[in-house]
């Protein structure tokens, strides 16, 4: 089994897409976690592209890579300000939850995927980027939670060979 400290999500059929769920607790207060995944200062730290827009429903947003790659659009559906945000990307659907509880905050983050057999790599992907926010935000974090290929393993290992043929980028 391979070993990770942040709870690795869980995966299964919504409707007719496929949900990745994740719950990690971050030793901030809610407005600490809310100004770390709305900035982009806070964002820059974890979000696996540049985010351009205005967190206001029905607003559109760019996500724009470093490299030559096309940039990609979504949409705010939803915002609680230092509570909830929800929005598209591309084809997926996004929502962050914030609950504050005894050490800091508990965000529950929620990835709408059209595809089972991508489970695994976007599994791994969110699970890097959210260790990411928690080590942004002063948590410990263990190296196997940013390693993706070694994630990929594991989610391929935890949700079956239908979510893992859509395979991480080979490394540079």
């Amino acid at each position: 089994m391979h070993s990770t400290d942040l709870t690795p999500a869980t995966f299964g059929p919504a409707g007719d897409r496929w949900l990745l769920k994740y719950v990690v607790d971050l030793p901030v207060s809610r407005w600490d976690a809310w100004i770390a995944v709305t900035t982009r200062d806070g964002l820059g730290a974890w979000f696996p592209a540049r985010v351009l827009g205005e967190w206001t429903p029905g607003r559109e947003l760019t996500f724009a890579f470093d490299d030559d790659d096309e940039p990609t659009y979504g949409e705010v559906v939803d915002v609680d300000s230092g509570r909830q945000l929800a929005f598209t990307w591309d084809t997926d659907s996004l929502r962050l939850s914030l609950e504050e509880y005894d050490a800091g905050t508990r965000l529950t983050f929620a990835a709408s995927i059209g595809s089972r057999g991508r489970g695994a790599r976007d599994g791994a992907g969110w699970h890097a980027c959210l260790a990411a926010l928690r080590e942004s935000v002063g948590g410990y974090v263990e190296d196997a939670d940013k390693d993706t290929g070694r994630l990929f393993a594991l989610y391929a290992e935890r949700f079956g060979p239908e979510a893992s043929t859509e395979r991480p980028p080979a490394p540079e």
